[in-house]
């Protein structure tokens, strides 16, 4: 079963040791803590500690992330929406962070840099397969339809003149 109270490490001490992996949101701190058999009234202490020493902060997760996430061109802004509303991100906060990514950030060239890593895997199968596959790999980034067949379009030109 579970260590009693006397025998479990300090509840500030896990959430530090959580944080100290990589930066949380509050929600997954809180489901941390929850899972490892701390009362509510103690998680509840904790995670208002933690945000009054600004050891948490959601917003700046959510700057962070969504900013590093897209320099990678790992996903466009709706997939990273989703990606912060399951890591408990509250909307205004991931409203906040997508406004401040697009003065940084071109979706287009975005989808031009995860299409150039992806053909790779792509060559020597036949161009609609491609396109295909193409296509769907920047869907599931969360690109939007016209940038999807843009790319598409750009980076597969070659393999459609050879039809």
């Amino acid at each position: 079963g579970r260590p009693s109270a006397r025998e479990r490490p300090d509840a500030w001490q896990v959430a530090l040791k959580v944080l100290a992996v990589r930066a949380r949101t509050t929600h997954e701190v809180r489901q941390a803590l929850t899972r490892r058999g701390y009362p509510p009234d103690e998680v509840a202490a904790v995670i208002a500690r933690l945000t009054a020493a600004r050891y948490l902060d959601d917003a700046d997760f959510a700057r962070t992330w969504a900013s590093a996430r897209a320099r990678r061109g790992a996903a466009a802004p709706a997939r990273l929406a989703r990606e912060l509303r399951t890591k408990g991100v509250a909307g205004g906060e991931i409203a906040a962070a997508l406004r401040g990514l697009q003065e940084e950030w071109d979706p287009a060239a975005a989808a031009g840099e995860a299409a150039k890593r992806k053909l790779k895997s792509l060559q020597g199968l036949p161009a609609p397969v491609a396109r295909r596959r193409l296509a769907a790999f920047l869907d599931r980034r969360g690109f939007s339809a016209d940038i999807v067949l843009t790319t598409c379009r750009r980076y597969l030109a070659a393999a459609d003149e050879s039809d």
